[in-house]
């Protein structure tokens, strides 16, 4: 059932309408069912749909096992622990990868991942000098991300994974996106944890970069906007985490907008709570944090 999904996904990154794809081979409604998971298939009338689109059947499973959530967070992990590991050559190495699968099978899903490892890849190689490049890859990933018009869980961390390095305007309007076209999935576990990230993200974002922290605060009604999401998604009890970092998010915005000793109290509280369930490092990342910007 899950081959329909697939071929959908496919089919709309190659730019095929359903009528187009059915024509001479299967009714419209029944290609639409297929997709949607309604109905199976034979072998022989999915051979005909993919030859359509230049596709054989072992290359359709091989991009099919790759959708996979499974994959998709093997992916996303091993691309955030180069990035902050500054493996440059793995980066690299996947970024080749993930090219080579765009050229072969046609499916703008791989070109995305490239892009994506190629925004890292610019910010851990000294060397790199293509600006205008960087440039232009996020705005392929934010077009990308604005046409689509549900995001579920490859949307919102390819959308998380450039964040940081976007203008705040476009920061504003996606986060705003990914918030509102996620809500149908908003039930699964791993896209509430995304979506809860991603929130996170927007709201460190709009506290501004350390060295900046002395400017007047613009971003007040953005910043509750965005706080008030995640009371909407409800972090449940038992995310003390979750729950600590938000504290800790409502004290930097405190400081940010001058109420320094009620931010600095409730900052010291999560410091406390941590230190209290023996997280010792993270107390020692969040000290260091309330250092630098008070």
């Amino acid at each position: 059932m899950e081959y329909g999904k697939t071929l959908r996904k496919i089919r709309k990154q190659k730019g095929i309408t359903l009528e187009k794809l059915a024509e001479n081979i299967c009714s419209v409604s029944f290609l639409s069912k297929f997709e949607r998971g309604e109905s199976d298939i034979t072998l022989s009338l999915m051979t005909r749909l993919l030859e359509k689109l230049m596709m054989n059947f072992e290359e359709f499973l091989y991009i099919h096992h790759d959708f996979q959530t499974n994959q998709l967070e093997k992916f996303f992990k091993t691309t955030a622990e180069a990035y902050y590991n500054r493996d440059l050559k793995t980066l690299k190495e996947m970024k080749t990868k993930e090219l080579q699968k765009w050229n072969q099978y046609g499916v703008d899903t791989y070109h995305y991942n490239a892009l994506l490892i190629e925004v890292y890849e610019s910010i851990v190689d000294p060397k790199y000098t293509g600006e205008q490049i960087k440039e232009y890859h996020i705005g392929l990933l934010s077009d990308y991300l604005f046409r689509v018009e549900v995001w579920g869980y490859y949307e919102l961390m390819l959308y998380n994974g450039t964040l940081l390095l976007l203008e705040p305007d476009m920061v504003i309007m996606l986060s705003r996106t990914a918030y509102e076209k996620s809500a149908r999935f908003r039930d699964y576990q791993k896209v509430k944890d995304v979506i809860t990230t991603v929130l996170f993200n927007t709201l460190i974002y709009l506290l501004g970069p350390v060295n900046r922290y002395r400017e007047v605060f613009t971003y007040h009604k953005e910043f509750k906007e965005f706080y008030s999401y995640l009371d909407t998604i409800a972090i449940p009890e038992s995310n003390l985490v979750d729950r600590v970092h938000l504290l800790e998010l409502k004290g930097a915005y405190k400081i940010r907008t001058g109420n320094i000793e009620q931010g600095i109290a409730l900052i010291k509280k999560a410091i406390q709570i941590l230190k209290e369930l023996n997280s010792t490092k993270m107390a020692n990342n969040m000290e260091h944090y309330l250092s630098l910007i008070v």
